[in-house]
């Protein structure tokens, strides 16, 4: 495309240079620049693309994306090595616009679902995967486990790509045959502008928790960031889909046009009864079946996912399906032939009768979720093996402590990516929230900053009917220690251990 018509999808505000360039691909990334690719140079949060101009230069790029402010502060010697020289006043939205208006405006010829949300994003994202490509047709993933295009696939390195690459994934799913995408929109990705011009049919909002306040300011300014996903809503249409049990979210209810409610607990949300409410739920080992009411309809749903929080999950997937507008009978059979979600509540038989659950739960909020979910599954003990990240949000190290030591029976605490932190002092500000629980249920805690070391004792420890929960890192494989990516995988751990036992997974 002309580098003249693909700026058409920017406001541009002073032109260096020619515009009959032709380019073939957008980055923000200096690296992945060459010939025939607009550089586009974005102020981050740790650096400032603008620094980087020299490196795409030498990569053989020859246009670039500037904000007005940093060009005027560019060596006018560096600026003339530019064939052209595109002057914004915010570049920040830049690469995904340019980036979708060179893919041709995938997104429009998607059915796009997007979910958003402290906890349930994968879960819910996975679920609609699922019941679209029965209801539609081949559906798309861009998500925390994995980007996927029909038979393409590869692990995400983020919960929702940057811009260029977001827009290239959306391009693939067309070309690879899909009608539908679901896709998980995290707070950082909001924030930044990586959707930019992204167009959703259907925005739903699980929950708020405590999480990435290292990056936000407060609970106000992560709650406004999720909320920008209802400004990429289709104004022809688009399906706002809200949590009418968390309270953090009445205001925006008030603040919307006719919003889907949706409601695990039947509880009205203040003058407004949700369009969708659990009225029954029987949850055990081998699943769930949940009865719904729809606008008065009666709807009952059997799935093989279990705990109470994957109620809401399941909730909140049918009614994103049910305020697009498909029929409440075939979305219950597309629901019920889903299968179990990788690393989210995933259970393994132990050779003692007892039962492991690996889950992704890495806040306060989701803990106590597994935890209370399990309690369901089981009258014996529940154990949990977990840690906190380092380099992140310190304040949510002691309240996992006390979600640990209120509700299960034993905690073993170990690492989890500790960065550049030293693991036993991230270890020790989760013990002080243990220690400031005042009678806590948990009658045991032990200390073993070696993961695959704790869940193998954690493991050993769990007899007949006991559930042990091993929260944290769900589907990832790595751990992230000092400026290493370390291989380790919590459910090839309990497998391992499982078979050394003589027994299968």
């Amino acid at each position: 495309m002309k580098l003249v018509d693909l700026t058409q999808a920017i406001e541009v505000v002073q032109w260096d240079g020619t515009q009959d360039l032709e380019v073939t691909a957008v980055t923000a990334d200096s690296r992945a620049a060459g010939p025939d690719t607009l550089f586009v140079a974005v102020k981050g949060t740790t650096a400032d693309g603008h620094r980087f101009l020299p490196t795409a230069l030498e990569r053989g790029c020859r246009a670039a994306v500037v904000s007005v402010e940093a060009a005027a502060t560019l060596d006018p010697a560096l600026r003339a090595r530019f064939a052209a020289l595109v002057r914004v006043a915010d570049t920040r939205f830049a690469p995904a616009l340019l980036a979708r208006t060179l893919a041709g405006a995938p997104d429009a010829q998607l059915f796009t679902a997007g979910v958003t949300g402290t906890n349930g994003k994968t879960t819910v994202s996975f679920l609609l995967q699922s019941v679209l490509g029965r209801l539609r047709g081949p559906c798309g993933l861009l998500g925390t486990i994995r980007y996927q295009a029909g038979d393409l696939q590869e692990p995400a390195p983020l919960t929702t790509p940057a811009g260029p690459e977001l827009y290239r994934w959306l391009g693939l799913m067309v070309q690879e045959g899909c009608r539908s995408v679901a896709m998980e929109l995290s707070s950082h990705a909001l924030d930044q502008g990586r959707a930019a011009g992204l167009r959703l049919d259907v925005a739903v909002m699980t929950n708020l928790g405590r999480d990435h306040l290292d990056y936000h300011r407060d609970l106000a300014a992560y709650l406004a960031a999720k909320a920008g996903i209802f400004d990429h809503l289709d104004p022809d249409g688009g399906a706002a889909v809200i949590n009418a049990d968390d309270p953090a979210f009445s205001d925006l209810v008030d603040g919307l046009s006719e919003p889907i409610l949706f409601s695990a607990t039947g509880r009205p949300c203040g003058k407004r009864i949700p369009d969708l409410t659990v009225t029954d739920s029987r949850l055990d080992r081998s699943g769930s079946r949940v009865d719904f009411t729809w606008r008065g309809r009666p709807l009952t749903v059997k799935s093989p996912l279990v705990g109470r929080y994957n109620v809401e999950n399941l909730t909140a997937t049918l009614a994103a399906v049910l305020g697009a507008g498909f029929d409440p009978d075939r979305a219950v059979a597309a629901l019920e032939s889903l299968e179990q979600v990788p690393g989210r509540m995933e259970r393994f038989v132990l050779p003692s009768g007892g039962l492991a659950v690996v889950d992704y739960a890495h806040t306060a909020e989701a803990v106590a979720a597994v935890l209370r979910a399990c309690a369901e599954l089981t009258s014996r003990r529940i154990l949990v093996v977990f840690g906190c990240g380092g380099d992140r949000d310190r304040g949510k190290r002691p309240l996992m402590g006390r979600a640990a030591a209120d509700l299960a029976d034993a905690v073993w605490v170990t690492s989890d990516n500790p960065r550049t932190e030293d693991p036993e002092a991230i270890i020790a500000e989760v013990l002080a929230g243990i220690d400031g629980v005042p009678a806590p249920r948990a009658r045991s805690r032990v200390v073993i900053p070696d993961r695959a070391a704790a869940i193998a004792d954690a493991l050993g420890a769990t007899g007949d009917q006991d559930v042990v929960v091993i929260a944290g890192k769900g589907h990832e494989d790595y751990q992230l220690v000092g400026d290493q990516v370390l291989p380790l995988d919590d459910r090839r751990i309990v497998r391992e251990w499982i078979a050394a036992q003589g027994g299968g997974a």
